[in-house]
């Protein structure tokens, strides 16, 4: 083989390869991208879709052809991915554009699962420079507060303040003292606060005087 052959060869090898592997980009990607979004109930944000290497307008065009569910500015769904009984809480953590929203407030206290507590709207706190630029579901209620990250943990993967935090936010609140005295009871028993925790809580509180009769 001459040496213009072999450089011939070698091109129309390489652009081969080239070929190949920009043929089989997408796919990868898309399976990394599904991957992160397994990971999150279905749900990827702009800037999930940016990290593994689409931009902002392939992701637009895959929404138009439906390979990609568009559930509100910078979220979107994986449709083969079948949502679970978190899906909305991932979804609503995910909604506020440019930052990761924290389920509190009572939505937290019914997720530790430790009260009665049906709060009818999901709790989100955002921090307290965040100003959405879009209105506000009727679903969801933004709170705005820098938490600190001890104050923050992880649900199914869903960011979420601590017991002790949902506690005193319902507290403030002024949720009814008979289900605040529930969860600091409930969340002793299941070893979700320490003993000195929900001492703390009792006494902060004025819980001693709540009826502990109720299950």
């Amino acid at each position: 083989m001459t040496g213009g052959d072999f450089d011939h060869s070698h091109n129309v090898c390489l652009k081969r390869d080239k070929m190949r592997y920009s043929e089989r980009m997408p796919t990868d990607r898309f399976a990394e991208l599904a991957e992160l979004a397994a990971d999150q109930h279905g749900f990827f944000t702009l800037a999930d879709a940016r990290a593994v290497g689409y931009a902002d307008n392939t992701v637009a065009q895959m929404a138009r052809r439906g390979r990609l569910e568009r559930v509100s500015q910078g979220v979107y769904r994986i449709p083969f991915l079948p949502p679970g009984p978190f899906a909305g809480y991932m979804e609503a953590a995910l909604w506020p554009a440019g930052v990761r929203g924290v389920l509190s407030h009572a939505t937290a206290l019914d997720l530790w699962d430790v009260s009665d507590v049906n709060p009818a709207k999901i709790h989100v706190t955002v921090p307290r420079e965040h100003r959405p630029q879009r209105q506000v579901p009727k679903a969801y209620v933004i709170h705005r507060e820098d938490l600190d990250e001890a104050e923050v943990t992880a649900i199914e993967g869903i960011p979420i303040v601590s017991l002790e935090r949902a506690i005193r936010e319902c507290a403030a609140d002024h949720l009814g003292l008979d289900l605040i005295e529930q969860a600091v009871r409930r969340g002793r028993e299941k070893g979700l606060l320490s003993s000195a925790v929900a001492d703390r809580l009792n006494q902060d509180l004025d819980l001693g005087r709540i009826p502990t009769g109720r299950a």
